[in-house]
């Protein structure tokens, strides 16, 4: 199991910035026209997020990986166009998601109008 979960993260990881990248400003325009339609304004794409349970502490860091019901996991979270391509990846361990969504609040903060806007 360790093997497999290992290729699928480096198989995704290889994708990002090519194959999985946000959206440039048209894209996010076609995309936020098509969620508007089903009732959600200003959205450009769908998230979900799961705790992938592992089956050893990792050796790296360890306990930086013990989750709230004391599992060893990995945080995956994926979002998706209406397209169902994947626009964002993440696969870590939940504080460090934490901060990455803390450092993208504070940058959008930084500029008035936002970064999903331009």
């Amino acid at each position: 199991m360790v093997n497999y979960t290992n290729r699928v993260m480096v198989a995704l990881e290889s994708c990002m910035g090519h194959e999985i990248a946000w959206p440039d400003r048209q894209e996010r325009a076609q995309s936020a026209a098509h969620f508007v339609s089903l009732g959600f304004p200003g959205c450009v794409g769908l998230i979900d997020d799961i705790l992938v349970k592992l089956s050893q502490q990792p050796r790296d860091d360890g306990e930086t990986y013990v989750d709230r019901k004391s599992n060893y996991s990995l945080n995956v979270q994926v979002v998706c166009d209406e397209n169902k391509h994947v626009i964002y990846f993440f696969a870590g361990v939940e504080w460090k998601r934490q901060q990455e969504v803390q450092d993208l609040c504070l940058e959008i903060n930084r500029r008035p109008g936002g970064l999903l806007y331009r």
